[in-house]
């Protein structure tokens, strides 16, 4: 009797125990596979292991370390890929300075003058200007028929420039621009030898001085390069026509402050450059910049 009593006990223990064993071992099971399921999800997200993390080579080159082993190796999907940059609406002020004029007037030429000019910067892509400069003329052709002369006088432009590579770095630029200038002054012809008649002799006529104003056009393409820390250098070439002018009695004037000789239509410049910067580029990592987005601060 106790034997059998006995069995019973150890039946009903072991049944416990087993019943107690089935309600916890699926928490356990479940708990672990939801883990694998997450670390699965990430392996498979990334495309690479969890221990695998991304870091960067002395090129700028995306390399791949496992944690686990030490072993890097670079990600073939990300060689090159460089960052673009993003400039700010107000990014530099450049103030620039026509040395072509002065030193051609150096060099004999008998017109010309200076000319200062400041350009601000937008998103390195757009370049409104203005100028200001003088100009004078003293010139008698070789024949010495005559002599032109124009009092030094002030002339005005103001523009817009355009910068193609504004998705590079502002130290090299090349652009198309159009300007407008604007420029009052007097001139006069003086020495004027008319031949004479059956005897030879010549006459000598002065055209007094005459005020007049002149507003033209220039249409530059031009190229500007960084030689040291904030100086650069620019050449630029105009192709210029007469907008308007004011009435003449006595001739037409043979030299325009601003513009240049009347009958030219092709002229250029060479400035000497120092750059302000306001704000910086921002450098964004894998971003096509598209020509019509909108940069913000």
């Amino acid at each position: 009797m106790k034997r059998i009593f006995t069995i019973i006990l150890i039946c009903i223990a072991t049944t416990v125990f087993v019943e107690a064993q089935r309600r916890i071992t699926p928490v356990n099971n479940s708990a672990t596979t939801t883990q694998a399921r997450n670390e699965n999800k990430k392996e498979e997200k990334d495309g690479r292991p969890a221990s695998v993390i991304e870091t960067k080579d002395s090129e700028g080159n995306i390399v791949l370390v496992d944690t686990i082993s030490g072993q890097e190796y670079i990600d073939s999907t990300a060689i090159n890929k460089k960052p673009k940059i993003l400039y700010p609406l107000i990014h530099q002020v450049t103030i620039g300075l026509n040395i072509w004029d002065p030193v051609m007037r150096c060099l004999g030429q008998s017109y010309g003058g200076c000319e200062v000019w400041g350009e601000l910067s937008l998103y390195n892509r757009f370049k409104p200007m203005i100028a200001f400069g003088m100009g004078s003329a003293d010139y008698t052709p070789d024949d010495g028929n005559y002599t032109y002369k124009s009092s030094l006088a002030p002339f005005f432009k103001i523009g817009m420039n355009y910068n193609f590579m504004f998705k590079s770095k502002p130290d090299y630029q090349i652009f198309l621009g159009a300007h407008y200038g604007f420029t009052p002054f007097k001139y006069e012809i003086t020495n004027i030898s008319i031949p004479g008649g059956y005897w030879g002799e010549h006459e000598i006529v002065n055209i007094p001085k005459q005020n007049t104003s002149v507003g033209f056009l220039d249409i530059a393409l031009g190229l500007k390069v960084m030689i040291v820390k904030n100086f650069s250098l620019g050449w630029n070439i105009k192709y210029h026509f007469l907008l308007h002018e004011s009435k003449y009695t006595n001739g037409a004037p043979w030299y325009i402050p601003g513009f240049g000789t009347r009958g030219s239509k092709i002229s250029g410049s060479f400035s000497l450059m120092y750059t302000f910067t306001l704000n910086k580029g921002r450098e964004v990592e894998n971003i096509e910049i598209d020509e019509d987005i909108e940069i913000k601060e």
